[in-house]
């Protein structure tokens, strides 16, 4: 077959079915012939320079690593003709980008699955020391056999944590100012170093609350954005970053007083008084939404059986939610790719 190329004397990779590209390169669909019969994999293709094969190597060892059911599965790693190759578990149902743009908003049970799968997954990176560094919409995958399963995505920029003595991880300070504009948490703006947790924390927070708002919270954490400006400016004054978010556009935050509480403690401006991960995952929020019937982000007919989201398996809709308008002047939802900013960017 002309469009498929033979890689590793294993995997086929077909060219001309492109799964997403970016700065990074592309992502092929590809087959392991290893497996009986083949498999259905991804192929994630980049330019080997001087600049970025220890970053390529470092992610490789980061995903080799990383071994739980929402993360994506590491498979093999080939360098061919000054290109790397990283092949790795195909999820089949598409970017959670595309399941919010297609529902424009989604309710507060329909994300349920997605942020406990995320912050399971992130929990396991903590676990290895291991710091995303991009927690974004476009960076969650989901899969067409089980539409409420995710799988986190392109560790090229996470890092490793470093250890203390007893083996315990430390809070090394990073300084790179990496990560996708509107995702960006503040401290990495600032230039006097971050660590890593609250930093996926921030990400996160602004991924769920832009699920079920259906726009972005902010452009960028920094004060020449005017919605940044403000909300840092009533945050000092007590005002929560939910309620200030949405005071922006003459509207009532219209989530639940649980999820509320948790996103305006993942959205803490102040790293040092930001949420943790573990306590994220410990939150009420989860528990009163599994104690709603139908719960887990699941929709249910009226003989009880579940009905999954069309767009992933064929079913039926979400349960019914506020129709979606946007609110004049916020921040539209919008692919981002990820980048690092040097001194010039920040001036």
């Amino acid at each position: 077959m002309p469009n498929v190329v033979r890689i590793a004397d294993r995997f086929d990779v077909n060219h001309t079915r492109i799964l997403g590209e970016g700065g990074f390169g592309k992502v092929y669909r590809a087959k392991d012939t290893a497996d009986d019969p083949p498999s259905e994999c991804a192929a994630k293709q980049m330019k080997l320079s001087a600049d970025t094969s220890a970053a390529l190597e470092r992610e490789v060892g980061i995903m080799r690593d990383l071994k739980h059911v929402s993360v994506i599965g590491f498979s093999h790693y080939e360098v061919v003709d000054n290109h790397a190759w990283i092949f790795m578990e195909l999820a089949t149902g598409g970017e959670l980008f595309d399941r919010l743009i297609d529902s424009g908003n989604l309710t507060e049970r329909a994300v349920y699955p997605y942020f406990l799968g995320i912050v399971q997954g992130l929990l396991h990176c903590l676990q290895m020391g291991i710091v995303h560094r991009d927690i974004k919409l476009e960076n969650v995958m989901l899969c067409a056999e089980d539409p409420h399963a995710v799988k986190l995505v392109d560790f090229g920029l996470a890092v490793r944590m470093g250890r203390n003595a007893d083996g315990s991880f430390d809070n090394m300070l990073f300084y790179d100012r990496v990560g996708s504009k509107s995702y960006r948490s503040p401290e990495i703006l600032l230039s006097q170093g971050y660590t890593g947790p609250p930093v996926d924390v921030w990400a996160l927070g602004i991924t769920i609350f832009s699920l079920v708002s259906g726009f972005f919270p902010l452009d960028e954490a920094r004060s020449t954005d005017w919605r940044y400006a403000r909300l840092e400016q009533e945050c000092r004054s007590g005002l929560g970053p939910c309620d200030s978010i949405y005071g922006m556009y003459r509207r009532q935050c219209p989530f639940t007083k649980e999820l509320k509480e948790l996103l305006n403690a993942m959205l803490a401006i102040d790293p040092n008084k930001r949420i943790t991960m573990q306590q994220i995952s410990a939150h009420p929020w989860f528990a009163m939404i599994v104690r709603k019937p139908g719960a887990g982000g699941m929709m249910m007919d009226e003989d009880g059986e579940e009905v999954m989201y069309r767009s992933a398996a064929g079913g039926g809709d979400d349960e019914d939610a506020t129709p979606f308008e946007m609110p004049e002047l916020a921040m539209k939802i919008v692919r981002q790719r990820a980048d690092v900013l040097g001194d010039d960017a920040l001036a």
